[in-house]
C-alpha cells in the first residue's frame, strides 16, 4: 500500500522509474565504470578478473530474471523488491569496505541479484495502452541512471579510488525509501503450481523462439565491450579520462533524447522488425567506424550517432518481444526473456576481456560489431521469409 494514499497509477509508475534510475545509477557507477576503471588504476586487479566480475554480475541478473516472476507469486512482488534493495545495499557495503578481487566478484554477483526485480515490476506495470511509450520511459530511466552513474564515477575515479564507493549505498537507500512511499501493492497475477509454471515456461519459449537469437546475440555483443571501454577509449582512441566521460555523456544523452519520441513512433508502426533491423545495422557499422576515428570531433559524431541508433532499435525490439508475452504471464514472461538476454551479457564480458588479452582491444570491438550485424541479418531473413504469411509484428 502506498504511503501517499492519493497517489495515482501514473504517479506511482513515474516514482518507481525514479527508484529505477537510482538503482541503475548505482549499477552504472559500479559495474560499468568502477570495475572497468580498475584496469587503468594500480590496485592489482587484472582485466580478466574485471571481465569475470562483470560476467558474474550478469549471471546473478540473468538467473534472478529467470526465477523472479515465479518467486513473486508465493511471496508477493512487494516483499521481493524490499529483499532486492537489502541485497543491493549489502553488496555495495561489502565492496566499499574490502576492495579486492574476491569482494569485487562477490559484490558484483549480489548487485546483479538485487537490481533485477524492480525492473521486472516496472515492465509489468507498463500497461497495455501506450506500452511502447511506457517501456521507453522505463528504458529512459535505465539509460539515464546507467549513464549518470558511469559519468559520475569516471569523474570520481580521478581523485581517490579507495573511498569513492560509499556514496552508492546511500543512493540505494534513497531508492528504497521512494519505492516504499510510492508502491501501491503487489502485481496482480494468477497463481499456478510448479508443474504448471514449468509447462508455461516451455510453452512460452517454444512459441517465442524467434526472439531467442536476438536476445542472446545482443546480450553477448553488449557484454563484450563493457569491461574494455575505458582501455579502448584511452589507449586506442587516445582520449583523456575527462574526454571519455564526455563521450559517454554524449552517447547516452543522444540515446535518451530520442528514446521516448521513437517509443511513441513505435506505437504507431505495425512492422517493428524493420525498425530494429535498421538500427542494428547502423549500430554495427558505427562501431567499426569508431575504431578508425581520426580525431576527437569525428569520434564525438560517431558516439552521438551510436546513441541515436540504440534509441532507434531498442523500443521497436522490446515492443516486438512484448507481443509474445501473454497478459497473465507478464511478470514471468519478462523475467524469462530478460534472463535469455542476461545469459548473453554474462558470456560477453569474459569473451571480450579474453579477446583483448590474447589479441588486442580492437578485436573485441570488431567481434561485437559482427554480433550486432549478425542479429540484423537473422531478422532480415525472418522479415523476408514471413512477409507473405503476414506474421510480422
Amino acid at each position: 500500500m502506498a504511503i501517499l494514499k492519493g497517489i495515482s497509477t501514473k504517479q506511482e509508475f513515474f516514482l518507481l522509474v525514479i527508484a529505477l534510475f537510482l538503482i541503475e545509477f548505482v549499477r552504472g557507477a559500479f559495474v560499468f565504470s568502477f570495475l572497468p576503471g580498475l584496469s587503468i588504476h594500480p590496485l592489482g586487479i587484472s582485466l580478466t578478473i574485471i571481465g569475470m566480475a562483470v560476467s558474474i554480475h550478469f549471471i546473478g541478473d540473468s538467473v534472478t530474471n529467470l526465477i523472479v516472476g515465479y518467486v513473486m507469486k508465493p511471496l508477493g512482488s512487494n516483499l521481493v523488491i524490499h529483499l532486492s534493495f537489502f541485497i543491493s545495499l549489502l553488496s555495495l557495503m561489502i565492496a566499499a569496505t574490502w576492495t579486492n578481487s574476491f569482494t569485487m566478484i562477490f559484490s558484483a554477483l549480489l548487485l546483479g541479484i538485487g537490481v533485477c526485480p524492480l525492473w521486472i515490476v516496472l515492465l509489468a506495470k507498463a500497461g497495455k495502452k501506450k506500452r511502447g511509450q511506457n517501456i521507453s520511459i522505463v528504458y529512459f530511466g535505465w539509460l539515464a541512471g546507467i549513464g549518470a552513474g558511469l559519468v559520475t564515477m569516471n569523474h570520481f575515479l580521478q581523485f581517490n579510488i579507495h573511498h569513492i564507493l560509499w556514496f552508492l549505498p546511500i543512493l540505494v537507500l534513497i531508492g528504497w525509501i521512494i519505492y516504499t512511499i510510492a508502491n501501491k501493492g503487489d502485481i496482480s497475477y494468477r497463481h499456478s503450481d510448479l508443474k504448471e509454471q514449468r509447462a508455461i515456461t516451455f510453452q512460452l519459449l517454444k512459441t517465442s523462439k524467434v526472439v531467442v537469437p536476438g536476445l542472446l546475440f545482443q546480450g553477448i555483443a553488449i557484454g563484450m565491450i563493457i569491461p574494455i571501454l575505458p582501455a579502448f577509449a584511452i589507449n586506442v582512441l587516445g582520449v583523456t579520462t575527462n574526454q571519455y566521460s564526455m563521450l559517454m555523456l554524449l552517447g547516452g544523452g543522444s540515446a535518451l533524447l530520442f528514446l521516448v519520441p521513437i517509443g511513441k513512433l513505435v506505437d504507431h508502426i505495425s512492422n517493428k522488425v524493420i525498425l530494429f533491423i535498421i538500427g542494428l545495422c547502423l549500430f554495427a557499422l558505427s562501431l567499426l567506424f569508431l575504431i578508425s576515428s581520426p580525431n576527437l570531433a569525428v569520434t564525438i559524431s560517431i558516439v552521438v550517432f551510436l546513441g541515436l541508433c540504440y534509441a532507434l532499435y531498442l523500443p521497436a525490439w522490446n515492443s516486438f518481444i512484448a507481443s509474445y508475452i501473454p497478459e497473465n504471464l507478464k511478470e514471468a514472461g519478462w523475467g524469462i526473456f530478460s534472463a535469455l538476454q542476461g545469459f548473453g551479457v554474462m558470456i560477453g564480458p569474459t569473451v571480450g576481456s579474453v579477446l583483448a588479452n590474447q589479441n588486442n582491444i580492437i578485436t573485441t570491438i570488431q567481434f561485437s560489431a559482427a554480433m550486432f550485424g549478425l542479429t540484423a541479418v537473422i531478422y532480415l531473413i525472418y522479415s523476408l521469409w514471413y512477409r507473405s504469411k503476414k506474421l510480422l509484428l
